[in-house]
C-alpha cells in the first residue's frame, strides 16, 4: 500500500534530518524533527527495510549496548566533482558513501577559455574514472561549481565571465558533454557544502563560508540551509563597493572588493620582485606578503561585518588560496575587520577559522553534493 500524504511528509521530514546531520539515533531524530517516538519509529523500520536507510552501532559510551545511528543509504553509482576556479580545474571521483577515490587537479582558465575547459574537465574525468576501471556510464550524478553567479535556474548573471558569454548555462553545457545529470552552483556553495558536511562547521547551524582567492565570494548557511536569495545570487561580497577603489571589476563596475582583496589586486601592491606566484603559492611566512593578505583579509571581514550583524553566525570558514594557503595572515586580518565593525556582542559570539579540508575543499563538496543529487534522483530525499 502506497504511504499517504501525512506519511509522505514524515518520511522527507526524516531524510532531510539525515541527510543535514548523518549519523543520528532514534531520540535524535526525535528532538530535530519534533515527530513522536512511535512515528519516527516507523518511518525507520519502514525505510530500513525499503533500503532507503542504513544502521550500525554508534561509538561505545560506557557500559551497555551502544545505540543504533541511522544514514542514508548509498546511492547506485559513482560521483563526480568538477571545481572550475579562475585559473584552475579540480576533478575527483567518489564512491557511492561520497568518499573520493581519485582526484586530481590542473591548470586551467575557465574564464577565458571555457569551451576547452570544460573538454578537459571531461578528459580528465575520463582518466580517473578508467584508473577505477569505470566509465561516465557508471557515474550516478556530477556536482559542478563555477566561478561565478549563478541564479536558480543554473544561468550565469555576469555575462563578462566564462569567455565573455561563451557559456551562459554551464550546467546545460555540461550535461550535454557528459552526458549524465549534473548540477552546477557557485563555487562557495561547494565549499560550504564541504565544510557543513566533513569540515570545520560540521554541526554547525549558522555560518558563512568565505572564499578568496582570484575572486572573493561566499556562501551563507542559515539554519543548517544553503540561503541563496530570492534569485540564487546571495554572497556575491567580492562586488560590493567600497570607498576610494577605483579598480574596473570584471562584473562592469568600478571599486569593487575583489579589485583589491583578490589575487591580482593584491599582486599589484607587492614591491619586486613579488607578483602573483607569491599570492598563490602556500605561506612561507614572508612578511611583505603577509602585511597584503592581512589587509585584504580586514576588507574582507569589514565588508561582512554588516552580514554579521544581520545574520549573528557562530562561525566563518574561510578557504580560497589566501584564505587556505595564507589562512594565518588571512584570519588575522578578517578578525580584526570584523571586531571594528561589527557590533561587540555579535563579534565576540564569530570564531574565525580556516577551511579544515584546505584546498580541496571545493572538490570534497563537489561529491557530496552529487551524492545528495542522487540521493534526491532516487526520490530518497
Amino acid at each position: 500500500m502506497e504511504p499517504g500524504p501525512r506519511a509522505r511528509s514524515n518520511d522527507r521530514a526524516v531524510l532531510q534530518v539525515l541527510e543535514d546531520r548523518p549519523q543520528l539515533t532514534r531520540q535524535q531524530i526525535v528532538e530535530a524533527t519534533g515527530l513522536s517516538r512511535s512515528t519516527v519509529a516507523d518511518v525507520v523500520a519502514r525505510m530500513v527495510s525499503a533500503g532507503r536507510l542504513a544502521e550500525s552501532p554508534s561509538a561505545p559510551a560506557g557500559r551497555g549496548r551502544p545505540a543504533q545511528v541511522l544514514r542514508l543509504a548509498d546511492p547506485q553509482g559513482l560521483l563526480l566533482g568538477l571545481a572550475f576556479g579562475h585559473n584552475n580545474l579540480a576533478v575527483a571521483v567518489g564512491d557511492p558513501s561520497g568518499q573520493i577515490l581519485r582526484e586530481r587537479a590542473v591548470d586551467a582558465s575557465v574564464d577565458h577559455d571555457p569551451l576547452k575547459t570544460l573538454d578537459l574537465a571531461l578528459q580528465v574525468s575520463r582518466e580517473l574514472l578508467q584508473e577505477e576501471g569505470s566509465d561516465l556510464d557508471d557515474v550516478a550524478h556530477v556536482a559542478a561549481g563555477m566561478p561565478g553567479p549563478l541564479d536558480h535556474e543554473g544561468v550565469l548573471q555576469i555575462p563578462s565571465l566564462l569567455g565573455n558569454g561563451q557559456i551562459m548555462e554551464p550546467a546545460k553545457a555540461l550535461r550535454e558533454l557528459f552526458g549524465r545529470p549534473v548540477l552546477t552552483v557557485n563555487d562557495t556553495v561547494l565549499g560550504a557544502y564541504g565544510e557543513m558536511q566533513v569540515g570545520a562547521a560540521r554541526g554547525v547551524d549558522t555560518f558563512i563560508f568565505v572564499k578568496a582567492s582570484h575572486g572573493v565570494g561566499a556562501a551563507l548557511i542559515v539554519g543548517g540551509k544553503l540561503h541563496r536569495g530570492s534569485t540564487g545570487l546571495a554572497g556575491e561580497i567580492g562586488h560590493t563597493r567600497l570607498s576610494g577603489a577605483t579598480g574596473r571589476c570584471r562584473c562592469g563596475n568600478v571599486g569593487c572588493l575583489e579589485t583589491m582583496s583578490g589575487i591580482e589586486g593584491l599582486a599589484r601592491e607587492l614591491p619586486a620582485p613579488y607578483g602573483q606566484d607569491s599570492l598563490c603559492r602556500p605561506s612561507v611566512g614572508d612578511p611583505v606578503v603577509d602585511r597584503v593578505i592581512t589587509d585584504a583579509g580586514r576588507s574582507v571581514g569589514a565588508t561582512l561585518a554588516p552580514i554579521c550583524n544581520l545574520l549573528n553566525p557562530s562561525l566563518i570558514v574561510t578557504g580560497g588560496l589566501l584564505g587556505s594557503g595564507h589562512a594565518e595572515a588571512f584570519v588575522k586580518g578578517m578578525r580584526e575587520g570584523i571586531d571594528g565593525s561589527t557590533q561587540p556582542a555579535i563579534a565576540r559570539a564569530v570564531d574565525v577559522v580556516p577551511s579544515a579540508l584546505g584546498i580541496r575543499v571545493e572538490r570534497v563538496g563537489a561529491v557530496l553534493l552529487a551524492r545528495r543529487e542522487a540521493l534526491a534522483a532516487s526520490s530518497q530525499l
